[in-house]
């Protein structure tokens, strides 16, 4: 398995936050190797990954794969 790494920042909350495309199960790993995943959905995926990146705790973490849930 290929891991990718993205270095997305972290967004600010706004309240209005919805997916309207696409919802993900999304798994990262940290430079521990410990996982997590976590819901993410937007309009795009790459929106989506950054939505379920924003639930993780602060540091670098490396997204593992994802797997919709909800999207076209």
């Amino acid at each position: 398995m290929t891991a990718i790494a993205l270095h997305l920042p972290r967004r600010a909350a706004t309240g209005a936050d919805r997916f309207n495309t696409h919802l993900l199960n999304v798994t990262f790993e940290a430079l521990d190797g410990e996982r997590r995943s976590a819901i993410g959905g937007g309009e795009s995926i790459l929106e989506a990954i950054a939505a379920a990146r924003d639930e993780l705790p602060n540091g670098t973490w490396t997204l593992v794969r994802w797997n919709p849930l909800f999207g076209e």
